[in-house]
């Protein structure tokens, strides 16, 4: 015996959508298709190796300066700190200078060469001074590639993306530091753990190299027309009032922004030890959350910048950190934690996968400066943070950093109110 399920669908309504799935296809492969070229693929696997490099150094640099050299906690904060000053002022000056560069593929390949350097000298040397001197002068340098990369993808998606995927392409190429950051650190400590930090540098020594090498094979030496230099021109004009008022409050919001959330790093491990006697490994498990959220954020970010005003969402990423800190401020079990990061996901996916574009939407025609100047919020909240987790958690304990963090994030979102920018995705699909 048979059995005949009706859905309640005609037979016309069925072959209607039979008809219509072949050109939905068709149009998904177009949304999709210029996301996804070589040299867009390239672009990802470079930023996702430069991101991993730097998740692989950086995380484990104090445990080599406290425990393989031996410094007392002073000097082993004076690297970082320098690094931060260092990186920003580099990034200032080099992104400025690179924008008037016909290829920046020279200049990436230069600053990895610079890295593998540093990594060889961190291999062979426990001289204090040495080590320190050579990050913050060289290694600082070296990180020069990352917005680098950054600053050709968004000359790239200029020219060869339609104007309404180029945030989700700048989306998706920043989701890759967030895989890098799933990977590097723990890649990092068990081979430090394991194999030593010679092992680890040297390896780390040969990723700059590839990414050197791969920089001037995958990537190819942009064109441009004479009518893309002729508008790049007239849009590298100085910077009226208004652009300069809008451009400097975007940055100490995104420096706000930033600077909280490395302070919430900083002091949550802590406050799960001290204050509620929770285990700190459970922090990895957290952050690991965290990040496994980031990327679909990150990505629907993207996709609906089109749609929304960057503002507009970057406000949005600011009202989930509130949400974020608040709950962390009154939470006592480890289940609300983890419940919560799904606004830490919110905040970080939203604010590093539009941040560069909003900068880009302000500077039209400044690629290089957009990415760089970018890049120094995210080193001016490493200087903001460590200010404000020495004062307050001493003082006040590592609870009360997240009420700071309250007052920081409203503080950033009153700085977005009160910009005011024209998108020049828009402004081409007008």
């Amino acid at each position: 015996m048979s059995v005949k399920i009706n859905f309640g669908y005609s037979n016309a309504t069925v072959y209607y959508l039979l008809t219509l799935l072949p050109s939905l296809l068709i149009s998904l492969v177009d949304f999709v298709a210029p996301l996804f070229r070589p040299v867009a693929l390239g672009i990802y696997v470079l930023f996702c190796m430069v991101g991993f490099v730097g998740a692989l150094i950086l995380p484990t640099l104090s445990l080599f300066l406290a425990k393989e050299i031996g410094v007392r906690p002073l000097l082993v904060g004076i690297p970082f700190a320098g690094i931060a000053v260092a990186a920003m002022a580099y990034n200032h000056f080099i992104g400025h200078w690179s924008d008037g560069l016909s290829d920046r593929r020279p200049l990436v390949a230069a600053c990895c060469f610079m890295g593998c350097l540093v990594c060889v000298t961190l291999a062979y040397s426990r001289t204090y001074w040495l080590v320190a001197g050579c990050v913050v002068i060289f290694l600082s340098f070296a990180m020069v590639s990352f917005s680098q990369i950054m600053a050709y993808s968004l000359d790239y998606a200029k020219h060869n993306i339609p104007g309404e995927r180029i945030p989700l392409f700048n989306a998706i190429v920043r989701a890759q530091i967030a895989i890098a950051w799933v990977a590097g650190p723990p890649a990092g400590f068990l081979m430090a753990a394991h194999m030593g930090f010679n092992f680890m540098y040297l390896f780390a020594a040969t990723v700059f190299v590839v990414i050197a090498i791969l920089s001037l094979r995958l990537l190819p030496r942009l064109q441009t027309s004479q009518n893309d230099s002729r508008h790049d021109s007239a849009t590298k004009q100085p910077l009226g009032g208004a652009q300069k008022r809008a451009l400097i409050l975007s940055l100490i919001g995104f420096s706000l922004m930033w600077g909280a959330n490395n302070a919430y790093l900083i002091s949550f491990p802590l406050h799960l030890k001290d204050g509620l006697g929770i285990s700190t490994e459970w922090m990895g498990w957290v952050m690991g959350t965290a990040a496994g959220l980031e990327i679909p954020f990150m990505l629907l970010a993207g996709y609906y910048a089109s749609r929304v005003q960057i503002m507009t969402l970057v406000k949005s990423a600011g009202i989930a950190a509130l949400l974020l800190y608040l709950g962390v401020y009154f939470g006592t079990e480890l289940w609300q934690f983890f419940a919560l990061q799904i606004f830490n996901a919110m905040f970080i996916g939203i604010l590093a996968g539009l941040g560069v574009s909003l900068i880009q939407d302000l500077l039209p025609g400044r690629s290089g400066m957009a990415s760089g100047l970018y890049t120094n919020t995210t080193h001016m909240g490493n200087l903001l943070s460590s200010l404000l987790v020495g004062v307050v958690a001493d003082i006040y304990g590592y609870h009360q950093v997240f009420a700071a963090n309250l007052v920081i994030i409203v503080l950033a979102i009153v700085a977005f109110s009160r910009v005011h920018v024209k998108s020049e995705i828009k402004e081409r699909l007008e």
